[in-house]
């Protein structure tokens, strides 16, 4: 068109200026400012809210003031043409100007082209700026899709197929990148089939408009691994409230409802094994009696074994089944008894106990090292205490050999009487531990060896050991009369399993057991047939076990349990059996037991 410039301008009404964002030109017309003033050309600004504004010669054209002459002047303009974009009454947007710098007669074809160019260039420019928003969206979506831990999908509303999966979601299904796109089946193939029909309900609802949470498991083609997905169906809507596609969110919770499971566990293990230790406490009370000689020999000997219970609480919740070293526990209870260092000295490598091992060791030590204080080596001045040990193999496997000895002690006679410490070496060792354990009176003082399988173990308390018990008799006067009847006693823990066992018995029943194991009971069994049973559930620790219930009830034996565990851990096959909740009174045992 042979222009002298040619520039576009964006308005702001508000701001009473029109921004110049694009122009070319020639010499002959100076480049504009970067923005003019709306109020410097009144009559033109009017012109252009209803109309192009066409000037053949600025300083003859009527329509316009002598402002905007003067003003179109000082610019260098001889003619123009404003071809306005507007959008709405009064409302224009932007302005396609052409310039010329002497006066000139625009002919309408000339106009038109101006109008079509105002058009279409706006047009572009809307489609440019569209697509580059859109992009700018897609590539925030993709970055946001690639960083998300939980997996995105999208699905056509009416086919189903999958048309968008994250790198996330094809990890989290073990699938290749576009191991999940294209046909619904593609994905419905690696839900299991018992959650296959709730999964695909749930995308129905999600068609319908409502946001669907639900839970299925899967099985990966990469590792045959079955996880837990959590997914959330929603609606995707066009401008008409019409669902097009289907969106989701799956998060593998796998490791969660794992979480949830064991921290279930632990609170039941929790339980059942604080009920155990009120349990122990209370046969300690009972034992501690029987040695007393007075009550303050009473208090003392109790809070010394209550206190040595405490220290083997806090060695084995410093780390959850990690046990404990064996120097550390000897001089742990040795020190807080002799009167200086050089009265005892420890030899021995360093070994880990199980925590089961560190239980029952930490007590025995703690009653030699007491012993030694009231009646041996550290009785005496020249009383002089020696502990050593050493691991060696036997029945190909290790084992831990410990020596005590004390010298330079006056010869005592020996008690008849069995007491706390002799009962827990020689019957509780070899009850939970499956080793042996001896103590005697020797010229010089004390001697105790102890033998035990060097093996991992929960806390509670886990043996295959031989069947050697002791223990006193309880007082079941007036109790049911259980003569006649032949009772197995099923319990791994030594002290309760024994005065369990002495309380049957004080009631008049034959006792078969204890029986610190499921094999040592399947053992038993094949040679014995109870009359009634009294079970255990946590044999040897890792929860409750049924397989020797299962065994009475099938040769109709009647048995009830006794244990720390809730209801909710016994099957429903074996809901209906009498269930004793540790620490049970021994005469409710007894009750109990004569009502089968």
């Amino acid at each position: 068109m042979k222009l002298d410039r040619c520039y576009l301008a964006s308005y702001r009404l508000a701001e009473d200026r029109a921004d110049i964002t694009h122009q070319v030109g020639t010499d002959d017309v100076p480049a504009m400012p970067r923005e003019i003033r709306l109020s410097d050309f009144p009559e033109a600004y009017r012109e252009v809210l209803d109309r192009t504004l066409v000037v053949d010669d600025v300083a003859r054209t009527a329509g316009i003031s002598q402002t905007d002459r003067h003003n179109m002047a000082a610019l260098g303009f001889g003619a123009l043409v404003a071809a306005t974009l507007r959008r709405g009454e009064k409302n224009p947007l932007w302005v396609l100007v052409a310039v010329s710098a002497r006066p000139r007669h625009w002919s309408e074809g000339e106009i038109a082209l101006l109008e079509e160019v105002s058009e279409r260039t706006w047009a572009a420019m809307d489609r440019a700026a569209a697509e580059t928003a859109l992009r700018e969206s897609e590539e925030r979506f993709g970055q946001f899709a690639n960083a998300s831990s939980a997996g995105l999908w999208i699905r056509d509303a009416n086919s189903l197929a999958m048309e968008f999966a994250s790198p996330a979601a094809a990890a989290i299904y073990g699938v290749e990148p576009d191991g999940l796109l294209g046909d619904v089946k593609r994905w419905a193939a690696l839900v299991v089939p018992e959650d296959r029909h709730g999964a695909l309900a749930r995308m129905e609802a999600a068609l319908a408009g409502e946001t669907a949470i639900h839970e299925f498991r899967i099985q990966r083609p990469s590792d045959g691994a079955f996880r837990w997905i959590r997914n959330t169906d929603f609606p995707l809507e066009d401008a008409d409230g019409r669902v097009q596609r289907i969106g989701g969110i799956a998060e593998d919770i796998t490791d969660a409802k794992r979480a949830i499971e064991h921290q279930g566990v632990l609170l039941a293990e929790l339980q059942h094994r604080v009920r155990n230790i009120m349990a122990m406490i209370r046969s300690m009370a009972l034992r501690t009696a029987d040695g007393a000689m007075d009550v303050v020999d009473y208090r003392s000997l109790l809070e010394g074994r209550l206190l040595a219970l405490a220290r083997v609480q806090v060695l084995l919740t410093r780390e959850a089944n990690a046990g404990g070293f064996l120097r550390e526990i000897i001089a742990s209870e040795v020190g807080a008894q002799a009167h200086r260092e050089d009265q005892f000295e420890l030899n021995g490598p360093e070994i880990r106990l199980s925590p089961k091992a560190v239980e029952v060791l930490t007590l025995a030590i703690h009653e030699l090292a007491t012993n030694a204080l009231k009646y041996g080596a550290f009785s005496v001045p020249e009383g002089r205490l020696c502990v050593s040990w050493e691991s060696f193999e036997k029945r190909e496997r290790a084992w831990l050999a410990l020596e005590w000895t004390e010298s330079g002690v006056p010869l005592l006679e020996p008690s008849k009487r069995r007491g706390f410490g002799s009962d827990l070496i020689e019957g509780r060792i070899p009850y939970e531990l499956g080793g042996t354990g001896t103590l005697s009176l020797q010229p010089g003082g004390a001697h105790c060896r102890m033998e035990l399988p060097l093996k991992d173990g929960e806390s509670i308390l886990e043996t295959d050991a031989p069947m050697t018990f002791f223990g006193g008799m309880l007082d079941m006067t007036e109790a049911p009369d259980l003569s006649g009847r032949k009772i197995l006693v099923v319990e791994d823990d030594y002290y309760i399993a024994g005065d369990t066992a002495a309380a049957l018995r004080g009631a008049g029943a034959d006792v078969l057991g204890p029986c610190p194991s499921e094999d040592a009971t399947l053992n038993l069994l094949q040679s014995q047939t109870p009359t009634h049973a009294v079970l255990d559930l946590n044999l040897g620790g890792g929860g409750p076990k049924f397989d020797i219930a299962r065994l009475l009830k099938e040769r109709g034996v009647p048995f009830l349990f006794m244990t720390g565990y809730d209801p909710d851990k016994i099957p429903p096959e074996l809901e209906d059996v009498a269930r004793l909740q540790k620490p049970v009174p021994f005469r409710q045992i007894v009750e109990a037991l004569s009502r089968l």
